[in-house]
């Protein structure tokens, strides 16, 4: 199926999962200031997700799908997850240990042009001038959003900010192979895939460099914390997200999705008490108007 430019249920979907995902630094942020420790957040949010992800699958009979597909079907979307949900995971949740939760969600969507620029060169085309524009009102958003051009601000967040950078070139790679992919399997197979993947990558990880005595320091409140974390920031954002992309495509979900760092921004402000500056508010307001860009006058028919 081509994807459609105008259809909203998926912008329910994406904008609705981009959303509940901008949550997400909000509760890394409180699990580790009480003490929780990187590989066991990220372990215990990767496997707790599984059962939902192949309940849901079982429930919607796509298991046979998955099954009958080829191998070479199976390695892409495995691939896909660990690049995006293993990798990537990893070193989004380190930059939050470094870096704000506002700066984290606002480096993270440079994404959305690696998706638009990625998929051009792979199909040797040249991006749609609404998609260039949008794409550049959103990298213009994100550079406000992170202070502009203060120097010293840059200088403090350089680590923290070249992880995220690594995280967002990831996740635009789990977006296209889920793109190319999700065709076969379907959003649901794909999401199994490369969830299941990327769970036993990071399971062999925290076996490696923590071990399972991690596990015993997490308290009542730690695991009521996680459990909520991995439902409403992770579960739920990836079938919305997956359904939403297999719907109006990579490069589109990806664009609209920025709604993510002004809902962060907000949140980090109430919740972590992390004060927005004028110049992120502009950054802000001005990745919406990306999002303006891309969707306004869209009703035309889609290129197959």
């Amino acid at each position: 199926m081509s994807p459609r430019r105008s259809d909203p249920l998926a912008l329910v979907l994406v904008l609705g999962g981009a959303l509940l995902l901008a949550a997400k630094g909000i509760f890394a942020k409180l699990l580790y200031a009480n003490g929780v420790q990187l590989e066991a957040l990220l372990v215990t949010r990767a496997v707790l997700s599984l059962p939902f992800i192949w309940g849901w699958a079982l429930w919607r009979n796509e298991l046979p799908r998955v099954f009958a597909a080829p191998r070479s079907v199976w390695i892409l979307a495995a691939l896909g997850g660990l690049a995006g949900y293993y990798v990537g995971t990893w070193f989004d949740f380190r930059a939050l240990q470094l870096i704000d939760a506002s700066l984290e969600r606002a480096l993270l969507f440079t994404y959305p042009a690696i998706v638009v620029f990625a998929r051009a060169l792979l199909r040797a085309e040249r991006p749609a001038r609404r998609e260039l524009l949008a794409a550049l009102t959103t990298f213009i958003g994100v550079g406000l959003a992170v202070g502009g051009f203060d120097a010293g601000l840059w200088a403090a967040n350089a680590r923290g900010a070249c992880y995220v950078l690594i995280a967002a070139a990831t996740f635009a790679a789990y977006l296209l192979t889920n793109e190319h992919v999700g065709r076969l399997l379907g959003s649901v197979g794909f999401l199994v895939v490369a969830a299941t993947a990327a769970a036993l990558g990071l399971s062999v990880h925290f076996l490696v460099t923590s071990g399972p005595v991690a596990l015993f320091a997490l308290d009542r409140y730690d695991w009521a914390l996680l459990v909520v974390m991995t439902v409403f920031t992770n579960v739920m954002p990836l079938f919305m997200l997956s359904a939403g992309i297999g719907r109006i495509g990579a490069a589109r979900a990806a664009i609209l999705t920025s709604v993510g760092p002004p809902a962060t921004l907000a949140m980090a402000w109430f919740g972590l008490d992390e004060r927005l500056e004028v110049m992120q508010i502009v950054g802000a307001l001005t990745i919406v108007v990306g999002i303006v860009i891309l969707e306004v006058g869209r009703s035309a028919p889609a290129r197959a």
